[in-house]
């Protein structure tokens, strides 16, 4: 999965040339209903989440592999449910710093909740504590849904 800030997709390599096989990009959640903020954390979420939508979708995997119910912020791993397994990605960020919270592992986690095998770790996810190697899925949650925002939008009235 090849990751920037404003579009994410799917991409193989031949001797001709990278192929796309699927892609998202922030500039279509308005048609979803997120009309502002196309580029902070929530809309990064929303982006991996319409991509594995999308490609999951495109091969048949949707009914089977259809990713998390309720967005809590928890660490899901895709599981291989019949005869197909989930499609296999490995994230590509490119030129993109890789630095904890950065917006890339928003894409990450959208896409592995939408259904996709997407090797990861949350040690880059918000609510991680690197000095007691905590997890905290409620502290991830609320940059999703971007109540981080909203707090802050809120001392500005």
């Amino acid at each position: 999965a090849v990751v920037s800030t404003q579009s994410t997709g799917v991409a193989y390599a031949t001797i001709e040339g990278d192929k796309v096989v699927c892609d998202a990009r922030s500039s279509e959640l308005p048609r979803y209903g997120i009309k502002t903020g196309l580029t902070n954390s929530p809309a990064s979420y929303a982006v991996g989440l319409l991509l594995a939508r999308r490609l999951n979708q495109k091969y048949g995997l949707d009914e089977t592999y259809g990713g998390v119910e309720e967005v809590d912020g928890e660490e899901y791993l895709v599981e291989k449910e019949g005869d197909k397994g989930a499609f296999y990605c490995v994230l590509d960020t490119g030129l993109a710093r890789t630095s904890s919270g950065a917006r890339s592992f928003g894409v990450l986690k959208g896409a592995v909740d939408g259904g996709l095998d997407i090797p990861h770790t949350s040690k880059r996810n918000p609510g991680y504590n690197a000095e007691s190697g905590d997890y905290d899925a409620g502290t991830h949650r609320t940059r999703i849904l971007g109540e981080h925002n909203s707090n802050y939008m809120q001392t500005l009235l």
